[in-house]
């Protein structure tokens, strides 16, 4: 595995995103929240960027109640 999206950057998605960094897998990090994403990304979780075709991995890290609209949502991107 070589890229993964993690997908909010909460403290768990956060948490996945480092130990995935720090097994040399290339992180890119999502959330509806522009400042999380910043955070995590200058806490060395990932990158900011969007990745620049199809990951190997996907994290979804949401509220249970908000999973099955995030998923639908990036379908349709």
């Amino acid at each position: 595995m070589r890229t993964a999206l993690v997908i909010g950057t909460g403290l768990i998605g956060t948490s996945a995103a480092l130990a995935l960094s720090a097994r040399g897998v290339a992180v890119y990090l999502r959330d509806r929240d522009p400042d999380s994403v910043s955070t995590a990304a200058s806490r060395g979780a990932g990158s900011a960027e969007p990745p620049a075709g199809p990951v190997d991995l996907a994290v979804v890290a949401v509220p249970p109640a908000h999973i099955a609209t995030t998923v639908a949502e990036l379908q349709r991107e």
